[in-house]
């Protein structure tokens, strides 16, 4: 054999070998689809799925067939994706579509959804956050709210009228502007008073947990919740603004050589009434702007889209809920509509409590001292109605300033509202993201 054999002999086996090794070891390359990879038992460290708890559901495949709305309850936003199956998966991208996927749902016999919002919600239209809100819940809502303060208020009230009997004092009259006389020498009345309006706060809430909208702090706000940095800072203002006010009133009254009610401050029951003042007014305050400026400025919301008929109709009811005379309940009506104002402006009940809290708080203290009478006082004149404007307006002008510095959001981002809708609801909007379909 010479070498010029040998070497052709060698270079045969030798690519025999390099074609067995690059046989037995081919070149991975992408498959065209990842469903025509053929399904391969793996064996070795595989992951295993976690064992199932008892009493606990996946909230992407439950286990039971049931949908939630079978006996009746209505389900919550968060839960109501997942039905029925069907819909769930082409959320998901594994169905034939978002067509297909809201015929099952409404096969389902769930509840209709809502259309989705495609704009920030102001504040009174913050129902369209609730896909499942209807036109009539405000009144229901009323319908259970307000029975059960009549019967709170009632029953808070009945002491301080039996007291007199037990006691041998003299019994409570009411003075012409619905308040009773002598308040700030009785503690107890001056508690149950006040307390007997603050007492529509917890009714407001049980209503709106029933009722909805939900989540429950849009009836504080856009955020969906109670903005508390944001209330502090419009307490800071009203409070600052109402004591220069009210003291400079003060001062000029004595100036002008007006007759002034002299100072007095009786220990024994004065540090009890400024405890109530701190406390409970606060807490009244908020009440009344959760009625008034809360529920009623959504329920007209509800119904009427401009901004302007939820600030001015509920406005009356506010005036009605106070016993003064003409230039005082136009003084009422003034605070009524820039609350309102406020409430649009702002996104929420911040700047209105805080607006209503600085006037009563500073009104009542200025009455314990003896330097004022906030609760005999009938007969105003347009003086009072012109400086309530100047002032209010004032303070209003301060917190829209504030607002626009700190950049509070007065409407409600629709993105995070779109959290309480499925996908394929959100898909068939044009809001969602696409859903890749199958054939």
């Amino acid at each position: 054999m010479n070498a010029q054999n040998f070497l052709r002999i060698l270079s045969a086996s030798g690519g025999a070998l390099f074609s067995r090794m690059t046989t037995s070891s081919p070149v991975r390359t992408q498959p065209k689809s990842w469903d025509s990879l053929p399904k391969i038992a793996h064996r070795g460290n595989h992951r295993r799925p976690p064992h199932r708890v008892e009493g606990m559901e996946d909230p992407i495949s439950p286990k039971s067939s049931t949908p939630p709305w079978a006996s009746g309850e209505q389900p919550t936003p968060a839960s109501q994706p997942g039905w029925p199956p069907a819909a769930r998966e082409a959320g998901s991208g594994r169905g034939d579509g978002t067509e297909e996927a809201a015929r099952a749902y409404q096969a389902a016999g769930a509840p209709k959804f809502n259309d989705v919002p495609v704009e920030p919600l102001p504040y009174h239209r913050l129902w369209k956050a609730d896909p499942f809100h209807r036109w009539w819940k405000p009144l229901v809502e009323f319908c259970i709210s307000g029975p059960v303060y009549l019967v709170l208020a009632i029953l808070v009230s009945i002491p301080m009228l039996v007291a007199p009997l037990l006691t041998g004092s003299a019994p409570v009259t009411i003075g012409p502007n619905g308040y009773p006389e002598g308040m700030f020498s009785s503690p107890f009345t001056f508690l149950i008073m006040f307390l007997s309006i603050a007492l529509m706060a917890p009714c407001v809430i049980l209503g709106r947990l029933i009722m909805g909208p939900r989540p429950l702090g849009l009836l504080f706000s856009v955020a969906g919740r109670l903005r508390w940095t944001w209330l502090a800072t419009c307490l800071t203002i009203g409070f600052v603004l109402f004591v220069i006010v009210q003291g400079l009133t003060v001062l000029l009254s004595a100036a002008t050589g007006e007759e002034t009610p002299t100072p007095s401050f009786d220990p024994r029951t004065g540090v009890w009434i400024l405890l109530i003042i701190l406390i409970v007014v606060p807490i009244q305050c908020a009440a009344e702007e959760m009625v008034f400026r809360g529920f009623l400025m959504q329920t007209v919301g509800r119904w009427l889209k401009h901004p302007l008929w939820a600030v001015l109709l509920p406005a009356p009811f506010f005036v009605l809920s106070h016993g003064y005379g003409l230039w005082g309940l136009i003084s009422v009506g003034i605070l009524a509509v820039i609350a309102g104002v406020l409430c649009i402006a702002t996104g929420g009940l911040e700047a209105s409590i805080g607006l209503h809290v600085g006037n009563n708080v500073t009104t009542v203290l200025l009455g314990l001292f003896g330097l004022a009478d906030p609760f005999g006082a009938v007969a105003t004149g347009p003086s009072d109605a012109i400086v309530t404007l100047v002032v209010e307006g004032l303070y209003a002008v301060l917190v829209l300033w504030a607002a626009r510095r700190r950049r509070i959001p007065a409407r409600r981002d629709p993105a995070v509202t779109w959290q309480a809708w499925p996908g394929w609801a959100l898909q068939n909007a044009g809001v969602g993201p696409r859903v890749p379909t199958t054939h």
